[in-house]
């Protein structure tokens, strides 16, 4: 016992005014604990009080023996955040929660830990208290938990200092400044090209030549639309003047419907598309496709990437000026229902909080490069987010309806707009329909006559015309909604929904929003979906435009100037070029946060066009190429390597397309195999940003091969794995020989003319987009002399099969 303990109970003694013997006695902190705790058990307490006779007499001798050793201010102790020398420390109780619930021991931790009957919450850990001591305890807490003692204690504060955290490269708005100046004044084409050469310069490196015009178109087609050039179309863009070429060929690009295909897919690569939810029992999204067209139409038509942000988060409470615009942003609301969930997760309480942690974690991650979701148990470990913030969000989220829970829980579904002709021909079908089967049904029981049957099969005859003149269902979408009841939330201790701590208000990031301007409030009886949208997108946010700026920036080069394009925190890259990503995050906001213009702004520098050769010089200075004096070799997204074998063998369908799904699997809650030819379905003649992604099984097995984006989370930069399983597979696969053989087939019947030299030069140009090398050409002309005519097919067959398996096929210089 400590002395001041000691201290508080002489004080408790005297005041009762019934131990006169006690007053002689100068010091009684010499007294031993034990011998102080037996004269307690004599003393004759007013049976006025009762419960608090019970707790002096037995109640805080076995706290003070047992429990303060680990659990009090004055050892200085508090494991688990835990006090027990003051009523305080039992009611704030620890991380787990309160200690006690007067009048209910069974719901008290305190109580579960001293009955040892879970074996992760046993107290005193070194043994068991005895059945009498436990009894103690259980009584006490029954009759209310009295306890007199009024100290207060001094609970561990948050350790994040929000102001230093904010001195954080990533956590300051970008401020752009001027171009530097460099010595070469004729390399930069463009303002990029300065913040590129400047640094080469300071550190001796010299740039790369530009790469062929053949390479940079090659490389510009892959890139914006993800199909390879026809040799027409190399040949259209190498007859333009020199001083256009480029600019020409990126500006058709940009136009095209492709653009959007590809694009797209980066986006839908980070929105974790797919069209099953995963989880215990897998349901079908049917109405997912609405969110994929959402967002490459999106791509194609240059919308503003401020206004794509606020129409994902809160496109339902955004006003609309027409019902495409309302169409297109309840579609858009598809974002925060992507993710995977577990339907059948039968603990609706956790279920509701995994679904709002999964948005959580998509929204911060994907716009602003934070791994916030870490704050769901504790304080984040090594960025300034409390986990406090964490719950200020999960308030806003847990406001929105993403679930409709029951025994298995559904997605919510939204109508969509429609014409008023459109419902009443829906309607007027589903009366016709139920008065037919309600008409079958009943002359079914009575049909037993010749006249009976053949009234029985008039009708059924009726009901078949009937469904063949079927108007197309009401259409609907994938969304979220405000839910009836909007409330802040509370702090779950270490993440557990079941224990639950202070109450917290929604709203934002505290190291991003410095000023109640950037910090806005949140009405009464909204989510605050709209307001974090708007903070989101706002120009005031240090981290969305450079995000998304860093992204677009990857794709083009194969890495951001951040590399950890995911993780813009303290334990992300730092960016290998600040000033340059500062200029462009606010020349995009600027100029409309367009993403098409900053594509274009990209392409058409000097650096973007840079020769992929690797010059040991510069090498020997900077291996990895941070400097950007190279344009580094990538390889073919897994959907560029389809699409390109099926646009050379000619059997691409070239168009946009719905729902994939057979009619009765559409109408299934959940993925029965039995109802869907999965190999049919992933591999269809159209572009791979097409096939149905589904989460449990059925990837196309050669996006698979090529490290295709894992939909279970968002994926920022795909693996980019080099393996011998992905040649094996080129040679082997018998899609590859199939495109290989139809490519040959093409290329003989559109050119019947020419001969067998003539007919490599175009095998090369339209697959590599390159004439053959003499070495190429030799060995091409060789094989092919070998073979008569009953094989000529099949050894053309093998020269594309070859082209196809090809490291050029696969790799952009």
């Amino acid at each position: 016992m400590g002395l001041n303990e000691q201290s508080r109970l002489l004080g408790i003694f005297r005041s009762m005014n019934k131990i006169p013997w006690l007053t002689p006695i100068e010091d009684w902190t010499r007294i031993p604990s034990v011998t102080l705790f037996l004269s307690l058990a004599c003393i004759n307490v007013s049976a006025t009080e009762p419960d608090l006779d019970f707790f002096e007499r037995k109640v805080r001798p076995l706290l003070v023996e047992h429990c303060y050793e680990c659990h009090s201010s004055e050892a200085g102790k508090s494991k688990g955040g835990l006090f027990l020398d003051a009523r305080t420390g039992w009611q704030v109780g620890g991380d787990s929660g309160p200690a006690i619930v007067p009048h209910e021991p069974d719901s008290s931790l305190l109580i579960r830990a001293v009955r040892y009957g879970d074996p992760d919450l046993e107290m005193p850990p070194d043994g068991r208290l005895s059945t009498e001591q436990i009894r103690v305890l259980e009584e006490w807490v029954e009759t209310g938990a009295t306890d007199p003692r009024d100290g207060s204690i001094q609970k561990e504060a948050s350790s994040i200092d929000l102001e230093k955290g904010r001195q954080f490269w990533s956590f300051q708005a970008p401020i752009a400044s001027a171009p530097p100046a460099v010595q070469d004044t004729a390399w930069p084409k463009r303002d990029i090209d300065f913040f590129i050469l400047s640094r080469l310069e300071a550190a001796g490196v010299q740039p790369n030549p530009p790469a062929s015009d053949r390479e940079l178109i090659r490389r510009i087609y892959f890139d914006l639309i993800g199909l390879p050039p026809t040799p027409e179309q190399l040949e259209q863009a190498l007859n333009n003047p020199s001083e256009t070429r480029i600019s020409s060929v990126v500006d058709q690009l940009l136009a095209s419907q492709h653009f959007g295909e590809t694009w797209g897919r980066h986006w839908l690569d980070l929105a974790r598309y797919s069209e099953s939810t995963g989880g215990g029992r897998s349901a079908l999204l049917p109405n997912a496709w609405r969110y994929r067209n959402y967002v490459i139409d999106a791509f194609n038509n240059d919308k503003a990437f401020d206004q794509f942000i606020r129409e994902q988060i809160a496109g339902d409470l955004l006003p609309a000026e027409s019902d495409k615009a309302r169409a297109d942003q309840l579609t858009a609301t598809a974002f925060l229902v992507m993710g995977p969930k577990n339907l059948d997760l039968q603990d609706k309480e956790l279920l509701r909080m995994n679904t709002v942690d999964e948005q959580i974690d998509t929204v911060t991650r994907v716009f602003m490069g934070l791994t916030v979701s870490c704050a769901r148990c504790h304080d984040h470990k090594f960025d300034p987010i409390p986990a406090k913030d964490y719950y200020a969000l999960a308030g806003i989220f847990r406001s929105t309806r993403t679930l409709k829970r029951s025994n298995v829980s559904t997605l919510t579904i939204r109508d969509l707009p429609t014409s008023a002709e459109h419902k009443q021909a829906v309607e007027t079908y589903q009366k016709k329909k139920k008065h037919l089967d309600s008409a079958i049904k009943q002359q079914a029981k009575k049909a037993s006559t010749k006249a009976e049957k053949e009234a029985l099969n008039e009708l059924k005859q009726e009901l078949a015309a009937l469904t063949d003149r079927q108007p197309a269902p009401l259409p609907k979408t994938l969304a979220v909604d405000d839910e009836e009841t909007t409330e802040d939330y509370n702090l779950c201790v270490r993440g557990n929904v079941h224990q639950l701590g202070e109450k917290v208000p929604r709203g934002f990031l505290q190291v991003i929003s410095q000023n109640s301007e950037h910090q806005p409030k949140i009405p009464e009886g909204q989510s605050g979906r709209l307001e974090l949208a708007n903070w989101l997108s706002s120009p005031n946010h240090p981290l969305t435009a450079r995000v998304i700026v860093n992204r677009v920036w990857g794709h083009l080069f194969g890495e951001g100037l951040v590399r950890s394009v995911d993780n813009f925190g303290t334990q992300g890259d730092a960016p290998s070029h600040q000033a340059l990503l500062d200029y462009l995050a606010v020349d995009f906001m600027q100029n409309g946060w367009s993403i098409k213009r900053l594509v274009r702004q990209l392409m058409l520098s000097r650096t973007y066009q840079l020769s992929s050769s690797l010059t040991p010089a510069s090498a020997n200075v900077d291996a990895e190429n941070r400097l950007l004096w190279r344009m580094p070799r990538r390889r073919l997204t897994a959907e560029a390597v389809r699409d390109a074998m099926l646009s050379l063998s000619g059997t691409l369908q070239v168009k946009e397309v719905e729902c994939l799904f057979p009619n009765a699997a559409r109408n299934e809650t959940a993925l029965q195999k039995a109802s869907i030819d999965i190999d049919q379905l992933v591999n269809p003649p159209l572009r791979s940003v097409y096939i149905p992604v589904l989460r449990e099984e059925g990837l196309n097995p050669l996006l698979k091969a090529f490290d295709f984006a894992n939909p279970s989370f968002p994926v920022g930069r795909r693996n980019r794995s080099i393996l011998p399983t992905q040649a094996l597979f080129l040679m082997n696969d018998e899609f590859v020989m199939q495109q290989a053989s139809k490519a040959a087939r093409l290329l003989q019947q559109q050119h019947p003319g020419l001969d067998t030299e003539q007919l490599i030069e175009k095998a090369y140009l339209s697959t590599l987009a390159r004439h053959p090398n003499t070495e190429e050409r030799r060995l091409a002309l060789d094989y092919l002399k070998q073979v008569d005519a009953a094989q000529r097919h099949e050894a053309w067959a093998q020269v594309f099969h070859s082209l196809f398996a090809s490291i050029d096929f696969r790799f952009l210089r």
